[in-house]
């Protein structure tokens, strides 16, 4: 037993570095071989099918919907701008508004005022035409009596 042990022992580092490149070369290497020749003769060629796709296809399509969008981005940017002109319009004609408003206010005030003189100066109008339809009848009247008077006159004498 003692034998074995001292065979089992006797292995050095040459000797597994030895048998390791030995596997390496016939078993690993040949398979690393294989699986670069099937990724350069499979995989590389959909990969470069994929790309042309891609470069053909797809990249077209991307750089349209950029222009696009570019060209929304443009419209949204007017669009933006003429809201903007809106809403400055719309402050302008409020704050006109107001002014109109205040104006009119104070219009509506003098209008009042206007009116209860018209009002007064009516009612003292109606008032003297009241009055000079009383004079005129007792004008008329006094006439009657003037007459009157002279025809009795004019019947003494």
């Amino acid at each position: 037993m003692k034998r074995e042990d001292s065979t089992k022992t006797a292995l050095t580092k040459k000797d597994i570095s030895d048998t390791l490149n030995e596997f390496f070369g016939k078993q690993i290497e040949p398979r690393f071989d294989q699986i670069e020749s099937y990724i350069q003769k499979q995989i590389e060629p959909r990969f470069d099918r994929i790309e042309f796709y891609i470069q053909k296809q797809i990249e077209p399509r991307f750089d349209n919907i950029d222009k696009k969008l570019e060209e929304h981005d443009k419209k949204f940017n007017d669009l933006s701008s003429h809201f903007d002109q809106i809403y400055n319009r719309l402050d302008r004609l409020e704050t006109e508004y107001f002014t109109i408003i205040a104006g009119l206010q104070g219009v509506e005030k003098q209008l009042v005022s206007i009116e209860e003189k018209l009002d007064k100066e009516i009612a003292i109008r109606e008032r003297l035409e009241k009055e000079v339809s009383d004079l005129k009848q007792r004008v008329v009247a006094l006439q009657r009596k003037i007459e009157e008077i002279e025809i009795r006159l004019k019947t003494i004498s």
